[in-house]
């Protein structure tokens, strides 16, 4: 379990042994518990791999008789009727698959991916099994035809949905598998690889969007290599505040993080003054870095809501489901499965915001009320914090743009709106939009620079002035 040995050095086991020499061992050892396999057992477990859509040691045999493709029953070495008579259906079922072809009497061209092939369908086979138990014990039932696999590649993908399973799809290199039941009416099944430090593992019954963006420059990077180009191919954020001066401290303070994790790959520099040289082919290294970082995680996977489906209509709170209703594009729900789910619970959202006086319809049409969002995510933080002071005794702040809160960063509270981090002061709170990086702070002063697009926050320095 620790990979060392009883005398504290590195346990080294050949490769061989790991891949044959247990399975050999624990077959040794169940013979001598149960005795040696029968006759009937052995043609039976033969007879199951005729059909069996994956790499059998049928297959195996065969490749090994026929090393250049091709094969020729009567030149090979007889052997008894029944291992015979095996040889020849699962022959019959590779032509079938298209992976075997008789070319003569006797004589057979073997597909060149054989083994490839056969170890993908027998993957798929495994995914359908996944899918099928995950449903099961999520107590919903789909159509087979409606299972499929969402693609992670170069092309653009996404999909939203409500996760009914996760797990581990390779405990070893630690790639994850989400089975998500989908806004289209179809079962689907990702496997996202390993998470990132920050990131949680998806949760059972939570809406999430699944995208596998194509690796591409981010317009960070387009910005960068404009400020660059106007100042002889240096950036700085003096100088892109002299390009741009009506860009905020946490916007330019993006683009600087952006250049340091490339610094990090040897893909930028940075000069002695501290400006960065950015060279004519920046965007070339943007693209490539994206690749880079692509290759562990090809698929990102975004949380659209903690609370279930069934939760929403009738939620205090922006809810995934008022963003939809006010969004220009909305998702397309499909005729069954959760997408028709999620139309019976717009239609009774829509209901409970009429009741609300959020929304009222005319001329056949939804209107709904100015700010709607920020209209609901304030009714559920106000109860929130109403709650919170009750049981302090402590006053609710409210923190606007550009105010500078400081502060104990206590704990993350998971609201319909979203999650919030709760900051506490001597006399007071504040509920502020949460960020991974904070967890790291439990417990801890932090500073926060409210702007437009976010909170900055800094760890670990000294107190300010605060109430």
């Amino acid at each position: 379990m620790r990979g060392k040995d009883d005398q504290g050095q590195d346990l080294v086991i050949a490769r061989a042994y790991i891949s044959h020499g247990l399975r050999a061992r624990a077959a040794d050892l169940i013979t001598r518990e149960l005795g040696p396999e029968t006759e009937i057992e052995a043609t039976r477990k033969l007879q199951q791999e005729v059909t069996a859509e994956r790499f059998t040691r049928l297959d195996r045999a065969l490749l090994r008789d026929a090393p250049e493709g091709a094969l020729e029953l009567s030149a090979m070495p007889a052997r008894d009727s029944v291992w015979q008579a095996a040889r020849i259906g699962r022959l019959r079922t590779l032509e079938r698959m298209g992976l075997a072809e008789e070319t003569g009497p006797g004589q057979w061209r073997i597909d060149a991916a054989l083994e490839a092939k056969l170890r993908r369908m027998g993957e798929r086979g495994d995914i359908i099994k996944t899918m099928h138990r995950e449903l099961a014990a999520a107590g919903l039932s789909r159509a087979a035809g409606g299972y499929t696999i969402f693609d992670a590649g170069p092309s653009s993908q996404r999909l939203v949905g409500r996760v009914v399973g996760e797990g581990f799809a390779d405990e070893l290199r630690e790639r994850r598998y989400v089975v998500v039941d989908g806004i289209d009416g179809r079962t689907h099944y990702a496997e996202i690889n390993s998470l990132d430090g920050q990131d949680e593992p998806p949760v059972r019954n939570t809406v999430i969007e699944l995208s596998s963006p194509a690796a591409e420059p981010r317009q960070i990077d387009r910005t960068i290599a404009k400020v660059a180009a106007a100042n002889d191919g240096r950036y700085s954020d003096q100088l892109h505040r002299q390009f741009d001066p009506q860009a905020s401290s946490e916007y330019v303070a993006s683009h600087v993080r952006r250049l340091e994790t490339m610094r990090q790959q040897a893909m930028v520099s940075r000069l002695s003054d501290g400006t960065w040289a950015v060279g004519e082919d920046h965007l070339d290294r943007a693209l490539q870095y994206e690749i880079h970082q692509r290759a562990p995680h090809p698929v990102r996977v975004a949380v659209l809501s903690w609370q279930r489906l069934e939760d929403l209509p009738q939620a205090v709170g922006a809810t995934w489901l008022d963003r939809q209703l006010v969004a220009k594009t909305r998702e397309a729900p499909g005729p069954t499965g959760m997408g028709a789910e999620v139309e019976a619970a717009m239609r009774t959202r829509r209901q409970w915001l009429i009741e609300q006086g959020l929304a009222r319809e005319q001329d056949g049409q939804m209107r709904y009320a100015r700010d709607l969002l920020r209209t609901l995510e304030a009714r559920e933080l106000s109860r929130a914090a109403a709650d919170i002071a009750t049981r302090t005794g402590l006053e609710h702040l409210d923190v606007n743009a550009g105010d500078t809160l400081t502060g104990v960063y206590r704990r993350m509270l998971t609201l319909n709106s979203g999650r919030y981090a709760l900051v506490e002061r001597s006399r007071d709170f504040a509920l502020v939009p949460w960020r991974p990086v904070l967890e790291r702070a439990r417990g801890q002063l932090v500073t926060g620079s409210v702007g437009g697009e976010g909170i900055s926050w800094s760890i670990g320095i000294k107190r300010g002035i605060g109430r």
